[in-house]
């Protein structure tokens, strides 16, 4: 759904206030597709040290609320120095009262996101990027800020709590199989993982291609230290609603991809996708909420699949 996007003239203003910016001046901002995440901009830019960048102004309200632009930030600079390729954070602001919320200011990265790009993308190198992120030293020290759960079976239900609470929100108890989905999925958080940083939405949307290769990876706003099995489980469930035939979980062809391209050895995925489709059901709900009509899969479709996915816990 289009925005009311931010006055060319008062981000000319905040950035001229910048050292370095003093002769900057925006002459075009264009809001860039997306989800239900932050509100993204691509801005060009005359007489800057950039031609271009991207401004993230956090979104009020949506799906996903309460959001933190700044927290994401945060993300995106603690990356920086590892081996996952991110936007630059150019600058950031914290007071509404400049645009109406916080909001960043990041590197243009000029490439496709996996979906659009065609030949410049690889499946192999997608499913390496995301063990990448996996692999990330999170314990070193800078992603503390994100909090640490006391074990994986606590993050799994600290991340059941945060749907629980939007499934009350755009539901209320209309819906008794995404209530009793929460109810057996509860009963059945798996015990065997350990903690990883999580991206917390491995869209291929979010990963841009440039010659095979993974340029960057970007909207970080739900990444959080989890079993890292949840990241997988969110790829296997969109591609059954994409039409993939619902199969074992553990021999989806991400989680056999993923694998091959040096993630760990990945086991008992049933659990996360049946936790993907609940959570994918309840983003039904705040969709139509939110947009006045359906996302891109159907009520029905969603429905039939959570039911195959609950049968195996």
């Amino acid at each position: 759904m289009p925005e009311l996007l931010p006055d060319p003239a008062v981000v000319s203003h905040w950035l001229q206030a910048r050292r370095g910016h003093t002769t900057a001046t925006v002459t075009a901002i264009e809001q860039l597709e997306g989800g239900a995440s932050n509100i993204t901009c691509r801005i060009k830019i005359s007489g800057g040290p950039w031609p271009e960048a991207v401004l993230r102004l956090q979104r009020l309200h949506g799906i996903f609320e309460p959001y933190d632009v700044l927290r994401e930030g945060r993300v995106l600079e603690a990356l920086a120095g590892t081996a996952v390729p991110v936007p630059r954070v150019l600058g950031r602001e914290a007071e509404p009262s400049v645009l109406g919320a916080p909001f960043l200011l990041l590197e243009y990265i000029d490439a496709p996101h996996m979906g659009v790009a065609g030949r410049e993308a690889s499946y192999e190198a997608f499913a390496a990027m995301v063990a990448t992120v996996h692999q990330v030293n999170w314990a070193a020290g800078a992603f503390a800020f994100l909090g640490v759960p006391h074990s994986p079976t606590a993050a799994l239900h600290a991340e059941l709590d945060v749907v629980q609470a939007r499934l009350r929100k755009f539901v209320g108890d209309t819906e008794p199989l995404l209530i009793a989905s929460e109810q057996r999925l509860r009963a059945a958080v798996p015990k065997d993982g350990h903690l990883a940083l999580c991206q917390g939405d491995i869209n291929v949307f979010n990963y841009l291609f440039r010659a095979g290769r993974v340029a960057a990876v970007v909207d970080w706003e739900q990444a959080r230290i989890s079993d890292l099995r949840s990241d997988i489980g969110q790829l296997i469930a969109l591609s059954n609603l994409k039409g993939a035939p619902f199969a074992p979980a553990d021999a989806a062809p991400f989680a056999r991809a993923y694998m091959a391209a040096g993630g760990e050895a990945l086991a008992n995925l049933a659990w996360f996708r049946a936790r993907w489709l609940w959570e994918l059901g309840v983003i039904y709900h705040g969709w139509v909420t939110f947009n006045g009509s359906s996302p891109w899969y159907s009520w029905e479709h969603l429905v039939e699949l959570l039911q195959l996915a609950l049968v195996e816990l």
